[in-house]
C-alpha cells in the first residue's frame, strides 16, 4: 500500500498555511497509474498537480474541497 501525501514544501506554508483539494481526477475506487496526476491542490490561487506514487486502486482518504496541509495524507494506493 502506497499513502498519497501532500508533499513538503510544496507552498510557503509561512504565507498560507493551508490549501484544499481542487479536483480528484479519478473516482474512489478506480485502479491509477504510477506517475498519473491524479489531484490537484489549490493554496491561494495556486494549483499543484499530485502523482500517484504507485500503481493500483485509489481510496479517496480526503474529499473534494477538503481542507489539507503538507504531510497530509489524502488517499492511498493498493495493489491492484
Amino acid at each position: 500500500m502506497s499513502e498519497v501525501r501532500i508533499p513538503d514544501g510544496l507552498w510557503d506554508t509561512g504565507r498560507i498555511p493551508e490549501a484544499i483539494v481542487a479536483n480528484w481526477f479519478y473516482a474512489d475506487g478506480s485502479d491509477v497509474t504510477e506517475g498519473a496526476t491524479i489531484a490537484e491542490v489549490m493554496a491561494e490561487k495556486t494549483s499543484y498537480d499530485i502523482g500517484a506514487p504507485d500503481s493500483g486502486r485509489l481510496t479517496i482518504l480526503v474529499p473534494k474541497d477538503g481542507v489539507v496541509t503538507p504531510g497530509t495524507v489524502i488517499g492511498r494506493i493498493e495493489p491492484a
